[in-house]
């Protein structure tokens, strides 16, 4: 009996369906080993590789809080806007360890034990990110746009700088280019009747002509009465220099005190203040002690010691918060009080 042919269309079809059998088992073959092979690589590779990471990483850095930009850069790099306030008044269990005084660990009480005299800006009042911090060599100032002068200028004073006595005063008053919204300028000051006066004086930084040049940037200056200028303000400069050689380390801030109806000199409208205040601190062993100054804008024929006054009531009158890093028990008792025999 003769085979029964086929038709072609049928063979077709059957030899479709047993390719097809064919390739779906390749297919899960090929799934299997793939499967395998990334378990394998997640066991021995500790994760993802890299190309199936993007959106994962991407999700971790959208997620991750960015870092604090750092307080300060040296000059700002446009100005180094201080964009980290100090803590303020913390609590003694806030503080870190290491700013507890010794007799925790059974040493006599010793202040020098504290690491934040050696902070960057111990020296400076509490700052934020609206402050327009400049820092030049040996001293860090808060430029003050309304006034067009700094609020406050700090440095740290020592007798080895001190004696050292190298460089010459120049006299190179200029605009100081590190202010982003630019400083005063010499016209502001021409004809006006008013002293350049210095807050952070020229004879402080006489250590380094490069330092003692950056005094005269004006934005170091402020306008003062001629006879303040060089009668007792510059008698209180001597004083703390004097004070400086003695106790080897001190810390200072000075600045202006402008008060309503201030009158005002030049294009850049530089205020006048009525007064300056000065601030001194002394950190160092045997005898911590901090005193403060108030003076007004005008001739003196008193004593430097009968403007003394304490830390805080300059911080009523200007709104300032100075050495926010002391603990509150050492900061109450030098802010507070003034003995006046241990700074004859």
């Amino acid at each position: 009996m003769a085979k029964k042919k086929v038709p072609a269309k049928n063979r077709s079809t059957r030899k479709s369906s047993k390719d097809s059998g064919s390739n779906s088992g390749l297919i899960l073959a090929i799934v299997m080993i793939l499967v395998i092979g990334l378990a394998w690589y997640l066991k021995n590779n500790d994760g993802l590789p890299d190309f199936l990471q993007t959106g994962r990483k991407q999700q971790q850095t959208e997620e991750s809080p960015k870092k604090p930009s750092k307080p300060v850069e040296k000059k700002e790099s446009a100005k180094r806007q201080s964009t980290q306030k100090p803590a303020k008044r913390e609590s003694n269990e806030e503080k870190s360890s290491a700013n507890k005084p010794a007799e925790e660990a059974g040493k006599p009480t010793d202040y020098n034990h504290y690491y934040y005299t050696t902070s960057f800006d111990f020296a400076w009042p509490a700052y934020s990110q609206d402050d327009l911090i400049v820092e030049h060599e040996g001293y860090t100032l808060a430029y003050d746009e309304d006034i067009e002068q700094p609020k406050w200028v700090a440095y740290r004073l020592t007798a080895e700088n001190i004696s050292k006595n190298v460089a010459q005063r120049k006299d190179n008053f200029r605009p100081d280019k590190d202010v982003r919204t630019e400083s005063a300028t010499l016209a502001d000051y021409k004809g006006s009747g008013y002293d350049r006066g210095h807050l952070a004086p020229a004879a402080d930084f006489s250590w380094s002509q490069s330092a003692m040049d950056g005094t005269f940037f004006l934005s170091n200056m402020s306008p003062q009465d001629p006879s303040f200028n060089r009668g007792i303000w510059k008698q209180l400069e001597e004083k703390v220099r004097g004070w400086g050689m003695r106790d080897k380390e001190l810390f200072v801030v000075v600045g202006p005190i402008v008060e309503g109806g201030a009158k005002k000199i030049g294009k850049n409208k530089v205020a006048v203040p009525q007064k300056f205040y000065k601030i001194v601190l002394d950190i160092s062993e045997p005898e911590l002690k901090a005193i403060g100054f108030v003076m007004e804008n005008k001739a003196s024929t008193l004593g430097i010691m009968e403007y003394t006054v304490t830390i805080d009531s300059i911080e009523k009158i200007t709104g300032l918060d100075f050495f926010p890093m002391i603990p509150d028990d050492l900061e109450r008792k030098l802010e507070s009080t003034i003995n006046k025999n241990l700074w004859k």
